[in-house]
């Protein structure tokens, strides 16, 4: 009779030790990194600056402060997530549909961002456009070269 009084706990109990175990660094950075960009795309820069290392973040909101009134995101997809082998930096490929909205010209932008490992997460440390439009992460016109040469999607 006690068997089978104990028999549900430790079914529970064993099923949550499994879920609980689902946190690999790999899950835990590709959380992360869906966390900062699925709200850095709706505009909640200040959201996405919590998850940004506190000596990169003023950088972080300034390069995105257009966000959300002058650039409007229109898709974001997250190419690949790479964790290092001692877990302790992750890079990723981030890749914006987004539009100009003085122009409303579609444009396209990939970003390479890096992540550190910092408490029991990760954190931005850095990021930079390495294809498109350099213009998403706060590069003016003249900084970036001729606005024509910037490729878009129209």
């Amino acid at each position: 009779m006690l068997r089978m009084r104990t028999l549900p706990w430790v079914l529970a109990l064993g099923l949550t030790a499994c879920f609980m175990g689902n946190n690999s660094p790999q899950k835990k950075i590709s959380d992360t990194v869906f966390s900062l960009n699925d709200n850095a795309r709706w505009g909640r820069i200040s959201d996405a600056a919590l998850m940004v290392e506190p000596s990169y973040r003023d950088t972080f909101v300034n390069a995105h402060q257009s966000w959300g009134t002058d650039i409007k995101l229109a898709d974001t997809e997250i190419v690949q997530v790479q964790i290092a082998p001692d877990a302790e930096r992750a890079s990723a490929i981030v890749t914006y549909s987004w539009y100009a909205m003085d122009t409303m010209t579609l444009h396209e932008t990939t970003v390479r961002q890096h992540w550190s490992a910092l408490g029991s997460g990760y954190a931005l440390t850095s990021e930079a456009v390495v294809r498109g439009d350099p213009r998403l992460l706060g590069a003016t016109a003249s900084a970036a070269g001729a606005t024509a040469a910037a490729p878009s999607i129209e």
